[in-house]
């Protein structure tokens, strides 16, 4: 194999297209260079005389060289580069879309909260929240609008692994925790009053 078949062999592997620095190393390893020197010098001055096989890399910082055989491989794979990215820009934009949306508990909160400004405790125009609600599989959150319609405190009763723990302030608790706080001490087996 001849040192330009190796020069060639080597830009081939590293995709059609490479910087110097990378196309040194595998074109000593593929072709016998030990006749000269300076096997970079060689190299360069190979890349530098054959401008049918060998081009300087347009839109590449210095020291990039591509094959010439390979125009369409490399347009081709930039073309699908920037397709990549615009994907991928898309995902991150999905994906920041999704982390602003709410939870379902903040949904529920804040549905909550608004239906006791907005009704006054009547309860047939609070039925289709209700409803709503026990479609939504929150009992808690019934229980909550049934006490508040009833002029009552809501105690909210918290199940963990199969331990009652009754807490008075749960709303107080998750603001703790949002706020950096360490939360709800539950100690298994026993009810605990905070």
């Amino acid at each position: 194999m001849t040192q330009k078949e190796a020069i060639i062999k080597a830009i081939k592997m590293l995709g059609g297209r490479a910087a110097l620095q990378d196309i040194y190393p595998l074109a000593i390893e593929i072709g016998d260079f030990s006749g000269s020197q300076k096997p970079d010098a060689t190299i360069r001055n190979c890349l530098l005389t054959s401008p049918k096989q060998f081009r300087h890399s347009p839109g590449k910082p210095d020291g990039w060289w591509e094959l010439i055989s390979f125009q369409e491989e490399i347009a081709s794979r930039d073309k699908r580069i920037v397709e990549l990215k615009a994907q991928l820009a898309d995902k991150d934009k999905e994906i920041s879309e999704l982390r602003q949306m709410e939870t379902a508990d903040g949904f529920v909160r804040r549905l909550l909260s608004v239906t006791k400004c907005l009704y006054k405790r009547d309860e047939k125009e609070l039925d289709v929240i209700r409803k709503l609600l026990f479609t939504l599989g929150r009992r808690d959150a019934e229980a909550e609008l049934d006490a508040w319609i009833e002029g009552r405190e809501y105690r909210p009763a918290v199940i963990v692994s199969g331990d009652l723990v009754m807490n008075k302030h749960v709303e107080n608790e998750v603001s703790n925790v949002e706020g950096g706080g360490a939360g709800i001490n539950i100690n298994k087996g026993k009810e605990q009053k905070i």
